[in-house]
């Protein structure tokens, strides 16, 4: 079309569709944000510890399709030719499942101290240190990872075992543990001394 000739006007039936399509987005925009908010709520809660089961001393814990307990948290002694300024410990967990493929993803062992400073567990960790903190008679231990627990059979017991580097003295500690199914709710352990 030629630029000389003039622009056509809208008509009637042109505008309706405008208003509609004007209004169909203002109810489909925040349709949409209200969709991917609530997925987007519902991924933090999965990734966020919000909602603590305090566990007392000595008594085990239902979560996450297992009954878990926390056995204890040893350290290394000092001795001379080790750094004084720090040491490595073990918390040590015993998990039972309580069904076939209990879900087990995205574990996480923490240590809280008072002031609530965490520690987070060492992933590799040299052989000497388990074997100075293992005690005798102490089942081999594993990782906090999803093939130990899940494929477990219903009843048996395995032990978790999460190693950590922290200051001396040693601070009364508390074990914080989750799972990717069983969050935004965590166990937390009573404070306990180490061994």
């Amino acid at each position: 079309m030629p630029s000389s000739e003039p622009r056509p006007i809208p008509g009637r039936s042109e505008r309706r569709l405008r208003w509609i399509a004007l209004a169909s987005l203002l109810l489909l925009v925040p349709a949409t944000m209200a969709a991917t908010g609530w997925r987007d709520l519902r991924e933090i809660r999965r990734t966020h510890e919000l909602d603590a089961i305090d566990v007392p001393q000595g008594r085990p814990a239902d979560y996450s399709g297992a009954k878990i307990q926390l056995v204890g948290i040893n350290a290394i002694p000092f001795e001379p030719g080790l750094p004084e300024d720090r040491t490595f410990l073990r918390a040590r967990l015993s998990v039972e499942p309580q069904h076939e493929d209990t879900p087990w993803l995205g574990c996480k062992i923490e240590l809280i101290d008072a002031a609530g400073h965490a520690w987070t567990a060492i992933e590799t960790v040299p052989d000497l240190v388990k074997r100075m903190l293992a005690k005798p008679g102490d089942a081999v231990g594993t990782i906090c990872d999803g093939t130990a627990v899940s494929a477990a059979k219903p009843g048996s017991k395995i032990f978790i075992d999460a190693y950590y580097l922290v200051p001396r003295p040693i601070p009364e500690l508390r074990v914080r543990m989750s799972t990717m199914e069983g969050r935004p709710a965590y166990l937390q352990f009573a404070a306990s001394k180490t061994q």
